[in-house]
């Protein structure tokens, strides 16, 4: 397979310029918090590298179908991948739940409101 030069400053060029529409965009849509975490904030991007977005959001949705209003709504232009939770759920999960604890090892906060349930 050929590698593309300089292809991994395009991707994160990308994801960047798509992070930053969605932190404006997500506050009107009602998030409470908006994070990023993943390969994104450790700096290890390559050509198929996601966007991975935290969102803490009050919702009655169940949670596999959550992400399906971010998807709709946000239009994403890059593969980006939705990991919604309420803020109660996000508090219960934080202290016993891998997955989060896995999040909580890359995220970068892009805002939160003054429950301040990112950390």
């Amino acid at each position: 397979m050929p590698i593309v030069i300089g292809f991994a400053n395009h991707r994160k060029n990308c994801l960047e310029k798509e992070l930053s529409k969605f932190s404006y965009e997500s506050k009107q849509l009602g998030a409470k918090s908006l994070a990023v975490f993943g390969d994104f904030t450790l700096n290890k991007i390559k050509p198929d590298t996601p966007l991975d977005l935290l969102i803490i959001q009050e919702t009655e949705e169940e949670f596999f179908n959550r992400d399906e209003f971010w998807i709709t709504h946000l239009r994403p232009s890059v593969h980006t991948r939705f990991f919604v939770y309420t803020p109660d759920e996000f508090k219960e999960l934080s202290s016993k739940n891998y997955v989060i604890n896995k999040i909580k090892n890359s995220i970068e906060i892009i805002f939160q409101d003054d429950d301040k349930v990112l950390g």
